[in-house]
């Protein structure tokens, strides 16, 4: 898989680190840093079987060859500060609550709930990334709405199937991607933001996206999104749990 370096010589100070509170709820943390003006992306850490082996499959992507912070990220509907727990949610999980039915009618598109992810002890590593005003929100969504029915442009069946087969162990399944195929999510969301006009992830082919890709980019191009006149990600995260332990 092939990536691009960006030429930023700092990290994008817009998106820092803020630490959860003991005892606060991811949903807790979340409220002090929600923006319902703006269009916001969910990343969170895993740390059951199938989340671990997504976390190790995005080491590549790292210099240091460790696994990523970052095991699935997801699309936030609007929301208000108060009904965070039943924020909307765009996603295409590995681990959907209610079952995949017939993923291909939706292009595995899955909608769900904030409050999945609530729970620190599951997901400890939690990030919320905002899309620059450029982006505007209904013009995002009527994306998403476009990308249930355009396997043309992306299979997300395709995609699933092959992390669904690495994540379970099924046969000689290797880690997709190797072979250029991206985390089904993080795809989805490369394809929607981009036919909304944003590249989240310039130094990497969209069909290829992951977690780790899109928590690069937030760091690091952010002086590319400036250039482009669009604006940077901005946001927050907290990565507690890191891979091996200590690092």
């Amino acid at each position: 898989m092939y990536t691009l370096s960006s030429r930023a010589k700092s990290i994008n100070n817009g998106f820092a680190e803020s630490k959860r509170e003991k005892g606060n709820t991811n949903i807790d943390w979340l409220r002090s840093h929600w923006r319902p003006d703006r269009v916001a992306m969910l990343l969170v850490g895993g740390t059951d079987l199938i989340h671990f082996r997504l976390r190790i499959a995005q080491s590549h992507l790292r210099n240091d060859l460790t696994p990523s912070h970052w095991s699935h990220v997801a699309l936030l509907d609007e929301s208000t500060t108060a009904d965070l727990y039943a924020a909307p949610l765009y996603e295409i999980s590995l681990t959907p609550a209610g079952g995949f039915g017939f993923p291909t009618a939706r292009n595995c598109l899955q909608n769900s709930a904030l409050e999945k992810y609530g729970d620190p002890k599951l997901f400890p590593n939690i990030g919320i990334l905002y899309l620059p005003p450029s982006v505007e929100p209904r013009m995002l969504m009527n994306a998403v709405e476009r990308f249930q029915q355009q396997r043309i442009v992306i299979d997300a069946v395709q995609l699933l199937l092959a992390w669904l087969g690495y994540a379970w162990g099924a046969g000689r399944a290797g880690n997709p991607l190797l072979d250029g195929l991206g985390m089904p999510s993080a795809a989805m969301l490369e394809t929607v933001t981009g036919a909304a006009g944003f590249d989240l992830t310039p130094g990497l082919e969209s069909r290829a996206s992951c977690p780790e890709a899109i928590w690069q980019s937030a760091r690091w191009w952010h002086e590319y999104h400036e250039e482009n006149k669009e604006g940077p990600i901005t946001g927050a995260f907290y990565t507690p749990h890191r891979l091996p332990a200590g690092q």
